[in-house]
């Protein structure tokens, strides 16, 4: 009877032990995908700050260039004004004399030509300027939102799709008590078996000892005293 108690209380605790076991791996492995679900929350937040950053760095170096570009076209139109100065003056130092016929009328005539030709190649200068700065001004721009672009498309899918979380892990049964309860049911059986003989036994002794003493009892010889001393004749008085 102790034995199978003993035994399945065994069983029990290595079942108990396995299933202990099974649950702390299923919780590391569940800590450990609610950890991967957070590192990958947080790195795509950190990675939307990064491009809010990075797409501010594209905008302002966009900027810069354009700025860049219209420096450096001022100052071109700023030295093509200067020059245009300078032609409009001798142009009109060219022209400066008196009108009296003759070879007079020819006067300065080719310098004043040469002046309005170079004039006019600063005006084309200018205009050329003016377009070369738009197109540089406009590549800057698109590189910049190119730039802005590839940042926000490393970012729109949003953070993923968490993975498959893990299975909830199948226990084992605990071995049934049925078997452990026939043991002590047949343990206590065999004591009862074992103490009834006994209890016969002790029966039968009794009754023996019983039947003997009221064959005594019984027998009034028994209480006789057959000493002499207690008779004054020489034969003593039989029991009839």
């Amino acid at each position: 009877m102790v034995g199978a108690i003993a035994g399945h209380n065994n069983q029990v605790a290595q079942v108990d032990a396995q299933n202990k076991n099974i649950l702390s791996g299923y919780n590391q492995r569940k800590a450990a995908y609610e950890k991967s679900n957070l590192d990958r929350v947080g790195l795509y937040a950190a990675k939307l700050i990064d491009v809010d950053i990075g797409q501010d760095e594209a905008a302002l170096s966009a900027r810069k260039a354009e700025s860049q570009v219209d420096l450096e076209e001022d100052m071109a139109l700023r030295a093509i004004l200067a020059q245009d100065e300078e032609l409009q003056l001798k142009q009109m130092q060219a022209m400066n004399f008196a009108n009296e016929g003759g070879r007079a009328r020819s006067y300065g005539v080719n310098q004043a030509r040469l002046a309005s030709r170079q004039r006019g190649k600063l005006d084309a200068a200018a205009d050329e300027l003016a377009i070369q700065s738009y197109i540089n001004k406009r590549q800057a721009r698109l590189k910049g939102d190119k730039a802005r672009l590839d940042l926000y498309r490393s970012v729109n899918q949003g953070a993923g799709v968490a993975g498959p979380a893990p299975e909830v892990p199948e226990y084992l049964d605990y071995p049934s008590p049925v078997g452990a309860i026939a043991g002590v049911a047949m343990g206590a059986l065999s004591v009862a078996a074992g103490a009834g003989a006994f209890s016969n036994l002790g029966n039968a002794s009794g009754s023996s000892a019983a039947a003997s003493s009221a064959t005594k009892l019984t027998n009034p010889a028994s209480y006789l005293n057959t000493s002499p001393s207690q008779f004054t004749g020489g034969t003593p008085f039989p029991y009839p």
